[in-house]
């Protein structure tokens, strides 16, 4: 299937294919019970899959536990643990979504890891010109935007978008409202839409043109993780999210361009 798919797609760089063969896996999985024997299944923001998946290559190395993921948006994944009410940890792409979960009793300790600081990207060489929010709202500029019912970018960028007051122009121009971050940094890859709000750890300049929100305009989102209820180990769970937001695994995330939480910019975020 899979190669069926990459045989009628545009080229693109490797980091944009990842993205789109991530999507289609996260859409095709069918979570099914308990994770097996000396593993953790964890629901993850998709826009979080590579330092993730290289903090679960080294846990493994030190731990031997392997470490299973459900990559999707981060309102999708809690729909997911609210059905099936299994697997271990909870990391969605905001603070707010796991205090979501915490309310419904899904969730019980929790650890901060990250910021994610949204920004806009174009395509390289930025050929609509965007130069600021206001810029989303001009006449004939396609935007790409994450669903507001669905990842914690969508939810971001209306939130940023209303404090400006241009929600309502913004969504005249838009062209597609995406489940996932990682959709929003393909369409841009493949030119299928001018500009996208996503977190700025996820730009490649390659590819694309980054355009910085200031802060006073932003909504920079705190990254946690927390161990769910469910858990039928959760000696390993709490391992795994000590881990995770420990100096270690904080310095992978920043090998992949995120600011480890704390940080003084940034003080006061949610």
């Amino acid at each position: 299937m899979f190669m069926s798919v990459l045989a009628i797609m545009p080229p693109m760089n490797c980091r944009a294919l990842s993205f789109m063969i991530g999507s289609i896996l996260a859409a095709s999985l069918v979570i099914s019970g308990c994770a097996a024997q000396d593993s953790l299944l964890v629901y993850c923001g998709a826009g979080m899959r590579e330092p993730m998946e290289e903090i679960a290559d080294l846990f493994f190395e030190e731990e031997g536990v392997e470490i299973q993921y459900t990559f999707a948006g981060s309102a999708q994944l809690l729909s997911q643990i609210e059905l099936y009410q299994t697997g271990d940890l909870y990391m969605p792409g905001a603070r707010s979504d796991i205090e979501a979960a915490m309310e419904k009793g899904f969730v019980d300790e929790t650890r901060d890891v990250v910021y994610h600081v949204p920004c806009i990207i174009t395509p390289k060489g930025n050929p609509a010109s965007v130069e600021s929010l206001e810029d989303l709202a001009e006449s004939g500029v396609r935007v790409a935007l994450g669903d507001p019912a669905g990842p914690a970018i969508g939810k971001v960028s209306k939130s940023i978008l209303e404090g400006q007051g241009i929600w309502e122009e913004v969504v005249h121009n838009r062209v597609v409202s995406s489940g996932t971050v990682n959709e929003l940094v393909v369409y841009i890859s493949m030119e299928q839409a001018d500009a996208a709000i996503v977190w700025e750890d996820l730009v490649d300049p390659e590819m694309m043109d980054e355009v910085e929100i200031p802060l006073e305009m932003n909504g920079v989102k705190v990254v946690s993780i927390g161990t769910l209820v469910f858990s039928e180990d959760e000696e390993k769970a709490d391992k795994f999210m000590n881990f995770v937001a420990s100096e270690e695994g904080k310095a992978v995330f920043a090998d992949h361009g995120f600011v480890a939480y704390p940080d003084p910019r940034y003080e006061g975020t949610s």
